[in-house]
């Protein structure tokens, strides 16, 4: 897998994986150009940090899809990459849980790419809090 497939959004990162600092530069890079395009408050993406998935506007589900295809992990069409989501999880005795927790957050499909994006990212979060950061 190439680097730049090994950005890592939150989505799939256990909490043992510590982020190495070239892979929180990305981050913050995909998140200053997702918060750009999709002209987020940015105050709204914060509350996601500790859980508040109250607020469901159609800018905050864009930057979810836009920080997942910035990511390797969804096509802009609404379709997760399972395959390499499961090749970031570095501890192999972990990818079956992770599986299962992808496959469940998936089944809830969205009308649209980011509807789909946003229900992922928020049944993550809801699954498995602790392992799950959006940053």
């Amino acid at each position: 897998i190439t680097m730049k497939a090994f950005v890592v959004f939150a989505v799939c990162l256990v909490a043992a994986q510590a982020l190495t600092d070239e892979q929180k530069e990305k981050l913050k890079k995909h998140k200053t150009e997702c918060l750009a395009e999709t002209k987020v408050d940015e105050q709204l993406v914060s509350k996601l940090k500790s859980g508040d998935y109250k607020t469901e506007n159609e800018q905050l589900k864009k930057y979810a899809l836009c920080m997942l295809i910035k990511s390797e992990l969804m096509t802009k069409e609404g379709k997760f990459k399972k395959d390499i989501a499961l090749a970031k999880v570095t501890n192999p005795a972990d990818r079956p849980q992770v599986e299962k927790l992808i496959d469940t957050c998936l089944a809830n499909k969205g009308n649209t790419p980011h509807q789909t994006a946003w229900n992922y990212v928020k049944c993550y979060h809801e699954k498995d809090p602790k392992h799950a950061i959006f940053l």
